[in-house]
């Protein structure tokens, strides 16, 4: 006996209900979208449409086309220097023509995606003969070789290797079993295939709600994560939140509505299938980090120069997807193809876009009447199936189901078993229906291989077997014989331009913290001021690190102009502040999809931008050369300081050594770690570490002065020791010449006394006030460094102890 609902239980229905007959209403709407957006496009348009998008297929397999032809033209970050501007028009000019052709040739148009395979490894083929050893930053109108290169090799030869798989997996010669059987499989689904079933409302809510993030948590995360990409710092929260939530709720009612599931699974085949999957992964990994603050990521998308977030890795998340979606596109319709000629069962030359469906089986399986039935291909490798709802069902317009090759051969195994369980005979449709559907099955498992095999292995060999020439090198020279003290108490000989100070003139040593961007204009905005006020000739010493540095390696540099007597050169001056706001980090992103740097080439050029060429020993045989991001950032610099050496500045300079590089070996002739550096880096060339080589630096892990040379870095531990002596000595001097540079807010410059000398630095955030003998560096927020750095458009915002710069 049926217990009698309660009053309860009967409010839990009625809203298990109301949500279902909304979710109804929805998936039919989207099934008539789906029809419309991913049909083929229809014959009989004009033929300008025709020759922008052929008859026969989606819309968007030309516009893919069109994209990746973009991004092999221009590259991946879109340059519109004009030899690139000139390979877009050949390729979007042959484009043209390959529709025009298929339109008048059946044989073009059933092979349209030779043609555009044929442009990309066209515009290929001109950038590997005409792209010379590049190096960065040399801006120039030359074409640069970047991984489109690879890219456009990568999917000929997969898609070629997939294209001969699908025709020997789905051979067409099976004596027509499929086209014979297909009159009694119902492809639609049963009638009672989206029926609740069951009591209990409540635990189907409840359960599906905690389900939907254990059974499906790349899904629920892979929304936020791509708006975290898209967004500035302050809003990086609330997006995640509001998008993981909305995705929350749609896969909560998906688990309970099998038919809003489909829907949901259509859509996730653009991000969570195939090479698609492993890109969103790696969106996920990345947007967590983001979210945690690791301050390597966030200084990456905070480098951008629009004031949104950073273009570059927006282009390169979207030109990824767009190669995935390309041939994942090509992999399925392959298979689709070959399962339409199957279903027809004639065996003939093309393949059809649309048969008859004249299915004889038991009317009453579904709410589809039997005649009027069609099968056609869709979109995204999948079969249409339309038909007319009954007479006395609610629904109006056409019945649609849309199923891939696998799902129709699923339909096909599960009802032919039903209906033949006393048939054994060989002739039976059954043994070929079963060989189908496992060759569906491997199918996607054998494109994602190839997929990963032909990107993964030359980056693995690149990698590993390639000549990774060093970005720092070991330049035996005499020492400086540079004694700081002595600078800062005695100095009075003439330096450069500047006269020689007297007995009374105070010394000024300047001590740049770092802090990327941040740190290199707030150093350039301090000279600056010491320039208008006269005083830049007091500046006898010089200490920095990293952003610092890199605004003391181009004072050196352009020593000339900068450090004189008199009225500064306005002009100058104003080149050092631009040079220094100058987004460096988002020159290394732009520079990242080279070809150097991701697979390596054999041309390459270890000179840029005026530099001394001098051949490298190591870049010899058939091995290419790859270059580590670290030498795109030192390039920029060369490119944009200048190409001088800074070997005998007229001050005491101190560039301070970030990261330095080891010898692996534990004996032998590098386990005497007596040997001068220079000496024990020509003899142990062979077990230098190198590994950790790469990321943001400064000048200052380019160059020295008046200390050891550098060295080639990594992260082993064998020069360990030295170092560590090295950093305690340079942090007790730190220590006693200045205070640290405050993360919060710029603020003006103030001065302490270290044997006799003024000493330039910055108030941290406490409350503690360095002693002040200047009252030059004691002014108010007004003071001419603060103001410099104001004109430069830097400002720095205190956020959970991270600085944000826009």
């Amino acid at each position: 006996m049926t217990r009698p609902l309660k009053k309860s239980d009967e409010d839990d229905v009625s809203l298990y209900n109301w949500l279902g007959a909304r979710v109804k209403r929805f998936v039919r709407w989207w099934r008539r979208f789906d029809a419309r957006v991913n049909q083929p496009l229809p014959a009989g348009r004009s033929r300008f449409w025709t020759s922008l998008a052929p008859d026969g297929y989606p819309w968007y397999v030309p516009t893919l086309g069109l994209a990746l032809i973009t991004a092999m033209a221009l590259g991946p970050t879109l340059r519109t220097e004009y030899a690139n501007i000139a390979m877009l028009v050949l390729g979007l000019g042959l484009l043209l023509l390959i529709h025009i052709l298929a339109e008048r040739s059946r044989l073009l148009h059933a092979y349209l995606l030779a043609g555009q395979l044929f442009i990309l490894v066209l515009l290929a083929a001109i950038h590997i003969v005409l792209a010379p050893p590049e190096a960065f930053g040399t801006d120039t109108q030359a074409l640069r070789l970047h991984v489109g290169v690879a890219i456009a090799a990568m999917l000929a030869v997969s898609l070629g290797a997939v294209w001969t798989i699908a025709r020997a997996l789905f051979r067409t010669g099976t004596n027509g079993t499929l086209a014979h059987a297909l009159p009694n499989v119902e492809l639609f689904a049963p009638k009672d295939r989206y029926d609740f079933m069951g009591r209990g409302p409540v635990a189907a809510l409840v359960s599906a709600f905690f389900i939907a993030p254990i059974s499906h948590p790349v899904e629920l995360l892979l929304p936020g994560s791509l708006l975290v990409l898209f967004v500035p710092d302050h809003y990086l929260w609330p997006g995640f939140i509001i998008a993981g939530a909305a995705a929350w709720c749609a896969l909560f009612l998906g688990i309970l509505f099998d038919r809003l599931m489909e829907v949901l699974k259509t859509v996730g085949r653009l991000f969570f299938v195939g090479p698609q999957f492993v890109i969103s992964v790696l969106v996920i990994v990345v947007a967590v980090l983001r979210l945690a603050d690791v301050h390597y990521i966030t200084y990456l998308f905070n480098a951008g120069s629009g004031g949104y977030g950073n273009t570059t890795i927006m282009k390169y998340v979207a030109l990824a997807y767009a190669v995935a979606w390309y041939y994942a596109f090509w992999s399925d319709h392959f298979v689709a193809r070959r399962l339409m000629r199957l279903l027809e069962g004639k065996g003939g030359e093309f393949t059809p876009l649309s048969i008859a469906y004249p299915y004889k089986g038991d009317p009453n399986l579904s709410k589809v009447k039997n005649a009027g039935r069609s099968i056609a291909l869709h979109g995204a490798g999948r079969l249409r199936i339309e038909g007319e709802y009954e007479d006395a069902y609610e629904a109006a317009g056409p019945a649609l189901q849309f199923l891939t090759a696998a799902e129709v051969l699923t339909a096909f195994r599960s009802q032919l078993e039903r209906l033949s369980a006393e048939r054994t005979d060989t002739s039976h449709p059954l043994a070929s229906v079963r060989n189908l559907q496992r060759s569906a099955f491997v199918y996607p498992a054998i494109t994602g291989a190839f997929a990963f095999g032909l990107i993964g292995i030359p980056w693995a060999v690149s990698l590993f077997g390639a000549v990774q020439p060093p970005e720092m090198a070991v330049n035996r020279a005499p020492p400086a014989d540079l004694d700081l003290l002595s600078l800062l108490q005695t100095e009075a000989r003439p330096a450069g331009a500047c006269p020689a100070l007297g007995p009374d003139t105070p010394r000024i040593a300047v001590v740049a913290s770092g802090g990327g961007t941040r740190a290199a204009i707030y150093t350039a905005s301090l000279l600056r001021g010491l320039a208008q006020q006269g005083r830049i000739c007091e500046v006898v010493a010089a200490s920095g690190v990293s952003g610092g540095s890199a605004a003391l390696a181009y004072f050196a540099l352009h020593e000339d102009e900068l450090r004189r007597p008199g009225p500064p050169d306005e002009a100058a001056w104003q080149r050092f502040s631009d040079t220094m706001a100058l987004p460096f980090i988002e020159y290394v992103l732009d520079a990242a999809s080279d070809m150097r740097i991701v697979f390596g080439r054999w041309r390459w050029r270890n000179a840029a931008c005026g530099e001394a060429f001098s051949r490298n020993e190591e870049v010899v045989g058939w091995m290419p050369a790859r270059s580590r991001l670290g030498s795109i950032l030192a390039e920029s610099f060369v490119c944009r300081m200048g190409a001088g050496v800074m070997a005998d500045p007229s001050f005491g300079l101190i560039l301070n050594t970030a990261m330095l590089g080891s010898f692996d070996a534990a004996s032998g002739r590098c386990a005497n770690g007596g040997l001068p550096l220079p000496e024990q880096v020509r003899k142990c060339r062979a077990e230098g570490n190198a590994a950790g080589a790469g990321g943001t630096r400064g000048p200052d892990e380019s160059a020295q002065a008046g200390g050891e040379p550098g060295c080639r870095r990594g992260n082993g531990d064998r020069y360990a020791e030295r170092r560590q002596s090295f950093d305690r000595a340079r942090r007790r001097a730190q220590r006693q010449l200045s205070t640290r540079l405050s993360r919060c807010r710029y603020r003006p410059a103030t001065g302490t006394r270290f044997g006799g000398a003024t000493i330039l630095g910055d108030r941290r955030r406490s409350g503690r006030k360095p002693r002040c003998d200047n009252p030059l560096f004691c002014r108010s927020r007004d003071d001419a460094a603060l103001a410099a750095g104001r004109k430069t458009g830097a400002i720095a915002r205190r956020r959970r102890g991270r600085v944000r710069f826009r």
